[in-house]
């Protein structure tokens, strides 16, 4: 008698990483060039993000309101809005969500500021004032953009340069901790021999 033998189904993969990744190039690409030409034409018209949420408000309104007219006109029936709400479990796995990431945000600001090296401190502040002259150099649809086409390079470079990219961040912490190192001592150097050289004048005047 043949056992019956379960093949585990094959594990689904992740569209948004394999569009990170570029294994799905078509998807990735086409994302890519419509949210290039996307952010030429709201740049070449002059459009802020103001503009950009009220158009589409707008549209999402006037296409509801189409539908809801419509649908009373011939069917005579009020429109069925019980696929609108949301759910209880949706707003607990959110709030949840929301939760977890703030906590994680915490800790990562607690360790960043107290319990890390002086490399990884300066590293983050210096990437927030990156981030704040940005801000303040762009607007928001530019930063949106910037942001997505990072996302669509930096994933597929990291998994084919990582190696090399973490080697070169490791000599650099190493060689900034010896400057770092020689700083020190050379400051110590200097203030002890300030200490010696005024413990010696009130010496001499004694």
């Amino acid at each position: 008698m043949a056992n019956d033998v379960t093949k585990d189904p094959s594990p689904k993969s992740d569209i948004v990483e394999d569009i990170y990744l570029w294994r799905r190039k078509k998807l990735a690409f086409s994302i890519l060039t419509v949210s290039t030409s996307t952010w030429i034409l709201l740049n070449f018209y002059g459009l802020n993000s103001i503009t950009i949420v009220s158009w589409i408000g707008i549209a999402v309104v006037s296409m509801v309101f189409l539908w809801g007219s419509l649908l009373r006109l011939l069917s005579k029936v009020e429109p069925e809005l019980s696929g609108l709400e949301v759910s209880e479990e949706f707003v607990t796995e959110t709030v949840r969500s929301c939760r977890m990431l703030m906590e994680e945000i915490d800790r990562w600001m607690f360790r960043v500021g107290a319990e890390s090296e002086w490399f990884v401190f300066a590293r983050t502040v210096l990437g927030f004032w990156i981030l704040s002259r940005i801000g303040k150099l762009l607007d928001f649809h530019t930063c949106l953009f910037i942001g997505l086409v990072m996302g669509l390079t930096v994933p597929k470079l990291w998994e084919k340069y990582g190696v090399q990219i973490h080697k070169q961040l490791g000599d650099v912490k190493e060689r900034s901790k010896g400057v770092y190192g020689t700083t020190h001592e050379k400051i110590l150097m200097m203030k002890n021999k300030l200490q010696y050289g005024t413990y010696d004048k009130v010496k001499k005047l004694e």
